[in-house]
């Protein structure tokens, strides 16, 4: 049987607004209330530069089942869900979501995962005075979306600065999302420019 270029065309209209309600649920545990910032910090923008929060109206409110392969594998990844952990939802043959895993590069030893109890390093705060260095480093993660790699390495993303890719890495291990690491680099990118251009620097928010 062919693949199905439509996963969940032909899921039921309660499975897929099952689907819905359990992805909203988990934007809400990722720490987003509303689309515009989740859209925005986690898939690339819409053709005249705006958050594709149509994209998260459809999927969330079940207002169609038309969804390309790679749109769904697109959303899964903003949600930080297993791909096929939703098509199995949409057609009920699942009740629950199943958070992604980070993958350690290929090659390496993955790293220690964070212990029960274990917090994660970093919390974005999503500053204001952080956006224009989220600005410059989402561009570099929306060129690479664009070429089909959602969740960069290090490398990729700072091919020229070794420190930054160092602490998007380990920022990685403890599974922190692609758009909340733009947010921590981009607030550790702030600070060390506040610390170099010394005391004058209060004044851009140091």
């Amino acid at each position: 049987m062919a693949k199905s270029m439509m996963p969940i065309e032909g899921a039921p209209a309660e499975g897929r607004e099952l689907l819905g309600a359990l992805l909203a649920q988990r934007r809400k545990e990722l720490g987003y209330t509303h689309w515009p910032a989740f859209a925005r910090d986690r898939l690339p923008l819409t053709p005249q530069g705006n958050p594709n929060t149509r994209l998260l109206a459809d999927i969330e409110k079940a207002y169609r089942k038309r969804f390309p392969e790679p749109t769904l594998r697109q959303l899964a990844q903003a949600y930080r869900v297993d791909y096929q952990s939703v098509i199995d939802v949409a057609h009920l043959r699942a009740s629950a979501l199943v958070p992604q895993r980070p993958a350690a590069p290929a090659g390496e030893v993955p790293p220690r995962p964070a212990a029960p109890g274990d917090a994660p390093p970093f919390f974005p705060a999503r500053s204001e005075r952080d956006r224009p260095w989220f600005d410059e480093i989402n561009e570099r993660r929306f060129a690479l979306a664009a070429l089909g790699v959602i969740d960069p390495t290090g490398a990729q993303m700072f091919p020229a600065d070794p420190e930054a890719a160092r602490a998007w890495d380990s920022i990685a291990v403890y599974g922190i999302p692609v758009g909340d690491r733009v947010w921590i680099v981009a607030d550790l990118r702030r600070r060390a420019a506040a610390r170099n251009a010394g005391p004058e620097a209060n004044s851009h928010g140091a």
